[in-house]
């Protein structure tokens, strides 16, 4: 009988060693990310609030936990790492057919209105002397899909940094306006899908009309489904629909925005390591499981799995970036960020009213 080879048996030991360190170092930072997640449902169940703000606010409120040792390893896990798994996921619940459906109508509404609310949104960032990175995190949490693209866009962002370049100054000044964008989004789509729903019916627009500017206006997908129902299923079912055109919209500005932020690589370095520096993983799995999902490659109950996880590591991510967040900080950033996103989405709703009745 052959003898185990000691030098394997010391390789494996070493490898298990150290994933036990890690999980040990992660541990502490995961599970208090998870506490607050659970804690965050609860809120939101009992009371209506969006599951996605509790998470903030509750990851704010627990800004010290960040300082300790213990904690920091976690938490900077889950801000990153699973922010990352998480938007990776994020492709199985974009469909085509649900796209394909909308017909030429709501594209011809959609397509503009992205494209001019992402350019809107830089011009008027450099207006208020805003960084051209933040400004496309506003821009995109506006023009797409609320904090879903946010989180898409800055995961990119942070991803393609020059690393020479990297700085814990300008990584903690990134997650302060993406944390300001996070509570921003969610608060003035909770806004509008109050406010939007009465002032169309007073308007006497048709339900075709009311669907598609609600689909292509408000951030959130929940908040677009509620105001669509404030009307009526019909108006919520075509709102439902334009908005899915614009989460769709979400994998070309991903991709666009990665080759413009890509990583200066080394002439020297390997085609695969330069195609990943302009490709993160995360994006390339990203695109495999919209492919999947719509190919039918993955079960139903997988594909919609994967959705639910989606959800659970976004929210994770933003209760870990909250809780590496200091209020005082935040404020000190000035009006600016608040002012960026208010503006923005005044533009996005104007145009699009106007692209509806001409």
């Amino acid at each position: 009988m052959r003898e185990a080879d000691p030098s394997v048996d010391r390789y494996m030991l070493a490898k298990f060693s150290a994933a036990r360190r890690i999980g040990v170092q992660l541990t502490p930072g995961l599970c208090f990310s998870i506490v607050l997640v659970l804690a965050a449902s609860y809120i939101s169940d009992r009371y209506g609030s969006p599951q996605i703000l509790m998470a903030l606010l509750l990851g704010m409120a627990f800004n010290s936990i960040s300082k300790h040792k213990e904690f920091s390893a976690g938490i900077d896990f889950c801000a990153k790492n699973v922010l990352r798994f998480g938007v990776a996921l994020l492709g199985a619940r974009i469909s085509f057919e649900q796209v394909h459906s909308l017909g030429i109508g709501p594209v011809a509404v959609v397509l503009p209105v992205v494209i001019a609310t992402f350019v809107f949104g830089l011009l008027l960032a450099a207006m208020l002397k805003i960084d051209r990175t933040k400004a496309l995190i506003s821009a995109a949490a506006v023009a797409i899909c609320g904090a879903s693209a946010a989180l898409a866009v800055a995961a990119v962002l942070l991803h393609t940094e020059k690393r020479g370049s990297q700085s814990t100054g300008c990584e903690n000044s990134m997650d302060q306006h993406l944390l300001c964008t996070l509570v921003g989004v969610a608060g003035l789509s909770t806004i509008v899908m109050v406010v939007y729903p009465g002032v169309l019916v007073s308007m006497g627009l048709s339900v075709e009309q009311m669907g598609i500017f609600l689909g292509a206006s408000i951030h959130d997908v929940a908040q677009v489904v509620g105001a669509g129902h404030m009307i009526s299923d019909e108006v919520a079912e075509l709102a439902t629909y334009t908005k899915m055109l614009r989460v769709g919209m979400l994998v070309p500005v991903v991709m666009i925005i990665a080759l413009m932020f890509r990583r200066t690589e080394p002439n020297d370095r390997s085609k695969c390591a330069k195609f990943l520096s302009v490709f993160p993983p995360f994006i390339i799995a990203f695109l495999a499981f919209m492919v999947f999902a719509n190919m039918s490659v993955m079960p139903g109950s997988v594909v919609e799995a994967a959705g639910d996880m989606s959800r659970l590591c976004l929210i994770i991510a933003m209760a870990a970036l909250g809780t590496k967040t200091n209020l005082v900080e935040m404020w000190n950033m000035g009006i600016k960020p608040l002012l960026l996103l208010v503006l923005n989405t005044i533009f996005i709703a104007g145009l699009a009213l106007v692209l509806i009745l001409y």
